[in-house]
């Protein structure tokens, strides 16, 4: 599928992989607000990283919400990654887009990439259960359970492709910041990786975080207590329609304050691209 440019229903043009996906996430985002709650963040954020950026919708989001904010956001997809890029130098010109997976290590890794459903692709893609999904949430949509059958099955048409992977410690030091006052991460399985890839110092540097977690094997129990015991206030939440799903949205906050770079960062949101150059690539 290529990428085809529309609006959005408040008027915002952006590059998009499927319409339809895109539809449910300005939803999710802009209407209902999901990243966002009452008191949250409780700081207004100078640097936020969108992990699991897919086309940049949230960062979009979080760069009108707090327009002097500093993003970079990380998605590995290619067809993903290529409208990211797009929007970025339209709507976060001074943002930077990187074609990377944060992970738990640096290197690389295969990644399963569904072209007609990229928001649901990942290292960890299970393309039986993930099709009885959308084909469950189709059909309590209104969807008839034949149709159903059939959109689900092709928007689950499994590929891979290696990308390039860094851990968020990497990330923070290739682009020269001395925080992360939010972060949010949409990772598709893979947010136990993202979260292990945080080096022990920089801990102490991300004052928000906005997650989802699937919760396989008592996972969202485990993120939690991970969460606490490093000192964040944790509230965890369920849309109606994920019911039953084992997905939840975490909304955590550190109850101190970020600590900066000992040495060697810069201030604020002064990060940039190794070349310093807003919105490029970087190192791929």
């Amino acid at each position: 599928m290529g990428l085809v440019r529309r609006r959005l229903p408040n008027g915002l043009e952006v590059t998009q992989v499927d319409p339809g996906e895109a539809a449910l996430i300005y939803r999710e985002i802009f209407v209902e607000e999901s990243y966002l709650r009452d008191g949250f963040p409780s700081t207004v954020p100078e640097v936020i990283f969108d992990v699991g950026a897919n086309i940049g919708l949230a960062s979009i989001f979080f760069k009108q919400r707090f327009p002097d904010a500093f993003v970079v956001a990380a998605e590995p997809g290619p067809g993903t990654y290529a409208a990211l890029r797009e929007n970025f130098a339209r709507h976060v010109p001074s943002g930077v887009a990187r074609e990377v997976a944060v992970s738990d290590r640096d290197g690389v890794r295969r990644f399963g990439y569904y072209p007609q459903a990229p928001a649901e692709s990942g290292f960890y893609a299970d393309q039986r259960q993930e099709t009885e999904l959308a084909r469950r949430l189709l059909v309590g949509s209104g969807v008839p359970g034949p149709a159903a059958d059939r959109l689900a099955r092709e928007r689950h048409r499994l590929s891979y492709v290696d990308c390039r992977t860094v851990t968020l410690s990497t990330l923070i030091r290739e682009q020269g910041v001395d925080r992360v006052d939010l972060l949010k991460i949409d990772v598709e399985k893979g947010e136990l990786d993202v979260l292990a890839g945080i080096e022990e110092p920089d801990w102490a540097r991300i004052g928000h975080l906005v997650l989802e977690v699937h919760d396989i094997a008592g996972r969202l129990a485990r993120v939690v207590s991970m969460l606490r015991g490093r000192g964040f206030r944790v509230d965890s939440c369920q849309e109606d329609r994920l019911s039953g799903t084992g997905m939840h949205l975490l909304h955590a906050t550190a109850e101190r304050r970020p600590a900066a770079l000992p040495s060697g960062g810069t201030s604020g949101r002064a990060g940039r691209t190794p070349s310093g150059a807003p919105g490029a690539g970087g190192p791929a």
